[in-house]
């Protein structure tokens, strides 16, 4: 049943279906003459204005102004040439969808001045040929055309929805995509901070391990790498915690780990000054992670690039945030293979931390050959987001 109904909706909104409504116009129509010839009564002369009649509504869906103009020059001409009678008799009712259905296709395919004029123009024919006024020549003309106009306007408004969804589509496929890339950045990122700075010192102490032979120092070392290690561990279990979309087991680092960091990077040989000064406590989660991963960024490069030099650590809290700058003097030691490990994504991730804090960071050489790393962070960060929020 579906099927049958889907079919009968494609026929009758398509030319096929004018082309068959219009043969059953005309085999009626021919069939009403032969009739009432056959009673006396012989109407032929009418046919010559019928059949053209009946052809417009075949051929209105394309072309509405030519088929208009048809249907009314045969019904100016039906009168002079005897055959308003015929046509406005018996004959004549079914006859009445074909100016219903003109002006109907008059508001669906043309301009609202075109249409308008035609189905004027075929009310008043109408008139003229039925000898006087009837309100019918009216209502079969201009309230198909008014049905007609508000079709095509609701016509109109779903092909533009239409094409809205399309661009929305596209849209969110082009948003998905970026999301995506966007999210293996962090992850890339978030890896590269948790892991770098461990495994650093776990492979400065290792070799430093490796070049003792005093037992005490040996296992020292070793102690530190061991430490670092699981730190590394605990924290890609947070990372994965994270990623599965469950709430950490710990809390997340911050700017109170920072002595820790210093202690690690002390017990490798580097010498690091740390200095808090002024209110530190007043960054939220988020940017205190971020100063937390900006200083071991700083010195997991410090143990790379600049091997043996001094490394100063400064924090400093004022009414609109914290800044933390890090100096570490020129390599006073040759590098080693380690300089040469890692994917260059440090100072990116350090910027885009800070930056999605609403922070700033700059970083470059000193003028003594060191090089400097200076992050600012507003203060009253957001636990979600990481952004400023409005002091009460």
């Amino acid at each position: 049943m579906p099927d049958l109904a889907g079919l009968l909706k494609r026929l009758l909104t398509s030319w096929r279906g004018d082309a068959l409504l219009a043969a059953v116009l005309a085999a009626w129509a021919i069939g009403y003459l032969a009739v009432a010839a056959a009673h006396g009564n012989p109407q032929w002369a009418a046919l010559p204005f019928v059949l053209p009649f009946i052809a417009t509504a075949a051929v209105r869906r394309r072309w509405p102004v030519a088929a208009a103009a048809v249907a009314c020059t045969v019904l100016l001409a039906a009168a002079p040439l005897g055959a308003a009678g015929t046509l406005n008799g018996a004959l004549g009712t079914p006859l009445l969808s074909v100016p219903f259905m003109l002006s109907y296709t008059l508001g669906t395919e043309t301009g609202v001045a075109t249409g308008l004029a035609g189905t004027v123009l075929l009310a008043a024919c109408a008139q003229i040929a039925g000898g006087g006024f009837s309100p019918v020549a009216e209502m079969i003309t201009l309230g198909p055309w008014l049905s007609g106009r508000v079709v095509l306007s609701r016509r109109r408004l779903a092909e533009q929805l239409q094409a809205r969804n399309e661009e929305l589509r596209a849209e969110q496929e082009t948003f998905a995509a970026e999301s995506v890339r966007y999210e293996r950045a962090r992850i890339a990122r978030d890896l590269h901070d948790i892991v770098a700075h461990c495994l650093s010192v776990m492979v400065v102490q290792a070799s430093a391990g490796q070049r003792m032979t005093d037992r005490g120092e040996v296992a020292e070392a070793l102690e530190s790498v061991a430490a670092a290690a699981a730190q590394a561990r605990t924290e890609i279990g947070r990372l994965v915690e994270m990623l599965a979309g469950e709430m950490p087991s710990a809390t997340s680092a911050g700017l109170p780990m920072v002595a820790e960091l210093v202690h690690r990077a002390s017990a490798t040989g580097l010498t690091v000054n740390c200095c808090f000064m002024g209110d530190c406590d007043q960054l939220g989660p988020a940017g205190s992670e971020a100063a937390y991963r900006v200083v071991q960024e700083a010195l997991t490069n410090a143990l790379k690039h600049a091997p043996g030099a001094p490394v100063d650590i400064t924090v400093r809290g004022n009414d609109t945030g914290v800044t933390v700058d890090i100096v570490n003097a020129a390599a006073l030691e040759s590098r080693a293979s380690l300089a040469r490990s890692g994917g260059g994504y440090g100072l990116a991730g350090m910027r885009e931390r800070v930056q999605a804090c609403g922070g700033c960071l700059t970083s470059g050489p000193t003028a003594t050959g060191g090089w400097q790393v200076s992050a600012v962070l507003p203060a009253h960060l957001s636990r979600e987001r990481g952004e400023p929020v409005p002091g009460p």
